[in-house]
This record gives structure tokens, sequence and C-alpha cells, in this order.
């Protein structure tokens, strides 16, 4: 008899703490949706809810859960409307809490009852919720704010919660949300913030995935580019160049930066060859002229270099980094001059060579004035200007140029 009452009173006990719990998530939704909300108290209610073994796996106690946050970031959205400021970290964070809860009430909603039917209660407000979220650009929103603050982990999170929900099976069921232009600039602002924390990664699987959608491509196939180089990934970098040259042949950083990689890996043949083509392509591209000047440059091949450089500048007369090579290329001849004489041993003839270097050296100077001239911050450029103003004992100018190079 004993042993009766006491499984009776077990049992009573059970059900007093169950029907409390039950009681915790309507407590949190009343909570909730009161004319004046208690949100400390509707998130204390349904974390208690949350926690307890008789309703931790309910949709309803999941979606109240959803429901207390959703109605916490929009009482401070609704501030705006009576003149207040809203405290923007508040609202994000709890519409974020809110999604989270959301998620996994949905999923419960099409659990089977005790009877085995499926009968889904939540399912249709949560996905409409969720919709909303995402045409209000609530998330977004809020990891702009918090890149501005450079919260930039925070950032991807809340970028990346809004670029999901199109791809949420609730949202594509019923009325899918069509990916435009938008979609793949946030996808393109949360790889920025991976880069900044130097999430390499991540960065390259979503820089793949939007490089082709027409959102800064050309930027994005050369943060491809840098990411590879520093992981030393070769494979991917090259092609990454190639693909580069092809989508936008009319940057030179692909191009220049494929043809000196093959150049200097000995693979010049294949460097050139795609020099060439694109040369044929685009036969006033001054660019592509520089770039053959510079192969050349790099193989001795002095006389080429200048031709090409020389056709870039007629192509584009405001080409600095033209002007600086052909001068480069003058000027190392001139000291080559300027070296053989000095192992000459007759005094005449030294004369006569050493005359030669210098007149060698001042064909050298007007291109780097020119350079100068056009881009006075290379300090390549400026620094052999400053040399040969000091060769030619031209003090006034030998100091204008050191005070540019000091400022720089």
């Amino acid at each position: 008899m004993k042993r009766v009452f006491l499984t009776v009173a077990i049992t009573c006990c059970l059900f007093a703490v169950g029907n409390a719990q039950k009681s915790n998530v309507s407590k949190a939704k009343n909570r909730a949706l009161a004319e004046t909300p208690d949100f400390e108290g509707a998130k204390e209610a349904i974390n208690a809810a949350l926690q307890d073994s008789t309703t931790k796996d309910l949709a309803e106690t999941w979606y109240v859960a959803g429901l207390v946050y959703e109605k916490i970031a929009e009482a401070e959205t609704n501030k705006q409307l009576i003149g207040q400021q809203p405290d923007v970290v508040k609202q994000g964070e709890a519409a974020l809490k809110s999604y989270s809860y959301y998620l996994p009430a949905y999923e419960k909603d099409f659990l089977p009852n005790e009877k085995g039917k499926i009968k889904p209660k939540y399912a249709k407000r949560i996905a409409a919720t969720i919709r909303d979220y995402y045409m209000n650009a609530t998330f977004f929103n809020y990891g702009v704010y918090v890149y501005g603050e450079k919260n930039y982990q925070r950032a991807i999170d809340a970028f990346e919660t809004h670029t999901a929900i199109p791809d949420l099976e609730m949202i594509k069921s019923t009325e899918p949300i069509i990916k435009d232009s938008v979609y793949y600039q946030i996808r393109y602002y949360t790889a920025v913030c991976a880069n900044i924390l130097e999430d390499n990664k991540k960065a390259a699987v979503i820089y793949e995935e939007i490089k082709d959608k027409g959102f800064e491509g050309n930027k994005i196939y050369q943060y491809l580019y840098d990411i590879y180089a520093q992981e030393k990934d070769t494979a991917n970098f090259v092609r990454i160049l190639k693909d580069g040259h092809a989508n936008y042949p009319n940057e030179p950083f692909f191009l220049g930066t494929l043809i000196n990689y093959l150049i200097f890996n000995n693979q010049q043949e294949e460097g050139l060859e795609y020099l060439d083509k694109a040369i044929e392509k685009n036969p006033n591209n001054a660019e592509y002229y520089y770039v053959k000047g510079s192969v050349m440059e790099v193989m001795d091949k002095a006389g080429e270099a200048i031709k090409y450089f020389d056709k870039a500048i007629s192509l584009k007369p405001d080409m600095a980094s033209a002007w600086g090579r052909k001068g480069a290329i003058l000027m190392k001849n001139a000291m080559k001059m300027e070296e053989r004489a000095a192992n000459v041993k007759d005094s005449k003839v030294y004369e006569i060579e050493k005359k030669k270097a210098n007149e060698a050296f001042k064909e050298a100077l007007p291109l780097f004035e020119k350079a100068v001239q056009l881009d006075p911050k290379d300090r390549d450029n400026l620094k052999m200007l400053r040399g040969l103003y000091y060769r030619f004992k031209d003090m006034e100018k030998y100091d204008k140029i050191t005070e540019l190079i000091n400022e720089l």
C-alpha cells in the first residue's frame, strides 16, 4: 500500500513539474505579446522551458522562443516610429536569436504527433517571418553596423544568416527568392570580412562562388590570386590568372602577372604566346606593349625592349612606367659604357669613351624627367633622376627631387 502511495505521489509530482514547464511556455508568450511587454520575464520563462525534458523538444517551445526574440527586435524597430533611437545591437542580436530558434521550431513542427500524424501549426508564420527578415534586410543592416564597428566576425554571422535564407526549404518550397545582384554584393562583403580576419579558406570559397556573378569580378579574381599566392597554391593562382585574363582582357594585372610567372619559371614560350595573342586581339593596347618590353628587358634584349616601350608610349604618351623603363635601359647601357671606359689604358681613348658614356647618361635624363612629371610618386624613377642630377652637378634640382622622395 505504501508503494502504491509513493508511486502515485511521484506521478503527481512529475505531472506538476510538466505542467509548470508548459505554463512557462504560455507565460513567455503572454509576457512577450502583452501591451506592455515584460521581455526579461519572457526570456526567463522560455529559457526554463527550453531546459526541461518535458518541453525542450516541443515545436511550440522553440516557436515561442523565436517569437519572444522577434518581439524584442520589433520593439527596437518601433522606437523609430515615435522618434526614439533604437538600440541597434539589441535589435540585431535579438533578430539573430529569433532566427536561430525558428529554424528548429520549423523542423519540429513537421514531426508526427502521438497518433503518427503530421499537422504543422507554426510553419507558415515562421516562414513568413523569416521571409520578412530577408526582404527588410534585417540581418544585412545589422551586419553593416557591426562591420562599421570593426566586429568583422559578427558581420560575417549576420551576412551569412541573410544569404542563407533563399536556400531554406521553407522558402524554396513556397515562393522562391531570386538571388539578385544585391545578394552577391552581400556575399562579396562577407568574403571581404573573412579577408580582413585572414580566413583565406572562407574568403576563397565565397570568391570562387561569386566571381562570375557580375559584381566586382575584376577585383575578386585579383583577391583570389592574392589568396592562392599567399597559400603557395600554384595550380590555383595560375588558373585564376588565366581565367582573369580571359574574362578581363583589358586588365593588365592578369596578363602581366601571368607572363611574369611564366617567364621566371622557365615557361617563356608559353608566356610570349599569351602575350602575342593578346597583342593580336588588341593591337592598340599600350599595356600589352609595355609588358612585352618588360619581358624583352628581362631576357636581355635591350633593343627589342626599347622598341616595345616606344610603341607603348606612342599609344599612351602619359604612361610613366614606359618612360621610366626606357630610361632605365639607357641608363644601364651608359653605366656599361662607363665601366668599359674605366678599363681603357690609353688616356685619349679613355676620354673619348667617357664622353660617349656621358652622352648616353644625358640621353636617359629627359626620359626620367618625363616619367617623374607624369608620376611624381614613383620612388624608383625619382631616385634615378636624382642620381642623374647629381652626376651633372645640378644641385638645385637634386635638392628638389630629394624633398619629393622624403615626402613619400
